[in-house]
């Protein structure tokens, strides 16, 4: 019975699963790897409840962007336009646009710093080469969703081995494992307790789960299986976080004048205390990490802007295709220049955390009316324990939001006085 009961589940994650893991994947990058590894590295176990809690709000919004998906006839912005007025599907999907493509940037950084590592050939040239596979991917494939499903499955795969492989080399303290479910702040700790939200939590990519799901030709009767692919997927995006901040708990918790800064630090970290094959294998999950969240990441830019404007989102048409590309070239050439030049990224980012304030609740609220909307849901609409961990997860994000006010206050302040 247990051979027949996990047989069943490994077929399930093979065949059934597909949206929810693609959504992982735009969230597991190196921005999460590197929030990860500070957490782990300077505060041991301490935040591992966060992250908990964090990936439990990501599953809940995702759960809804997936179920959406199945009971809607009309995709996630077109529904949203006919129910609450245009305006409102323009504006999450030109501000979720921004998010996805300032942020492209760091999936470009991640990609260069891991290909050098694993090439030694110069980081400059990485960005053109992906960005360039990407587009061969995009415009070249007869089955878009298909192929990230099977790309996403492999990749993550990749993740988990390579990740798994470097907690080799450091072990785990399973006392003090435990004890980091148990809620607490260390001092010190509140710049990388918030940068752990928004790099395991995003709505929106929960709200992109809705097209994935229309992408797989998901109906009503799927709805079911969205909700435990929602559950499997989002668990592998936990894991691989879990697995990445245990290690740098192992490897350098009370160590002193270790920089985890960035993703490059981090690997020559490894290297200098276990040894270049440490390196290696970290920089092939880097490598992972940051394409698979490389295109799928552009196309959720791409995709929710041109379903917010009224265009075709269906995944290869050439409206999605056109938004995509436009995503995956801003990403590049401020990746290039940042690589090149003294540029300093603060303008970009900025852009990037304005667009946050407006995507953000937006696409949080739309996800919660639509999935307690008995016209849209009937049946399938949320229940109580869903309402209540989203809820919560939406609080939370106002929080983020309130700080994150204050950051770009203090960044405008800060340019003002450099100039």
């Amino acid at each position: 019975m247990a051979t027949e009961k996990s047989g069943g589940f490994l077929k399930f994650l093979i065949y059934a699963t597909g949206p929810a893991l693609i959504t992982a994947s735009v969230v597991v990058g190196p921005g999460s790897i590197v929030t990860a590894s500070k957490a782990g590295g300077h505060f041991g176990y301490s935040l591992v409840w966060l992250l908990f809690c964090s990936s439990l709000f990501m599953m809940a919004y995702t759960y809804m962007g997936s179920r959406i998906g199945c009971c809607a006839d009309r995709s996630i912005l077109t529904l949203t336009a006919e129910k609450y007025g245009r305006w409102v599907s323009i504006l999450a999907g030109i501000s979720s646009f921004l998010v996805v493509a300032f942020f492209q940037s760091g999936n470009n950084l991640g990609v260069a710093t891991a290909m050098t590592g694993l090439t030694g050939i110069d980081e400059f040239y990485w960005p053109i080469v992906f960005t360039g596979i990407s587009l061969a991917m995009l415009f070249l494939s007869t089955n878009l969703y298909k192929l990230l499903e099977i790309l996403m499955k492999v990749l993550i795969g990749l993740m988990v081995l390579s990740f798994l492989a470097n907690l080799f080399y450091t072990g785990i303290r399973p006392l003090d494992f435990l004890k980091g479910f148990i809620p607490s702040f260390p001092e010190g700790s509140g710049d990388v307790a918030r940068g752990m939200f928004p790099t395991t939590f995003s709505v929106v990519a929960a709200l992109y789960a809705a097209h994935l799901a229309q992408g797989k030709k998901w109906r009503r009767e799927d709805a079911g299986t969205a909700g435990k692919d929602a559950a499997v997927g989002i668990f592998m995006l936990f894991f691989i976080s879990l697995i990445i901040l245990s290690t740098a708990a192992g490897a350098f918790y009370g160590k002193e004048g270790i920089e985890l800064g960035s993703a490059a630090q981090l690997s020559g970290a490894l290297e200098g205390l276990f040894g270049s094959s440490a390196r290696y294998i970290f920089c092939f999950g880097l490598a992972a990490a940051a394409f698979s969240s490389f295109l799928v990441n552009a196309m959720a830019g791409g995709g929710l802007l041109v379903d917010g404007l009224g265009m075709d989102k269906s995944f290869d048409r050439l409206p999605v295709k056109i938004g995509t590309t436009a995503a995956l070239l801003i990403g590049m050439l401020i990746a290039m220049l940042a690589l090149k030049t003294e540029f300093n990224p603060v303008t970009t980012i900025l852009i990037a955390q304005a667009a946050t304030l407006l995507a953000v609740p937006v696409c949080a609220v739309l996800l919660l009316l639509l999935a307690n909307d008995r016209s849209v849901m009937g049946e399938m609409k949320n229940g109580p324990v869903v309402n209540g961990i989203a809820g919560i997860g939406f609080l939370v994000l106002c929080w983020m939001i309130w700080n994150t006010i204050g950051s770009i206050q203090a960044k405008f302040a800060a340019l003002g006085a450099g100039g």
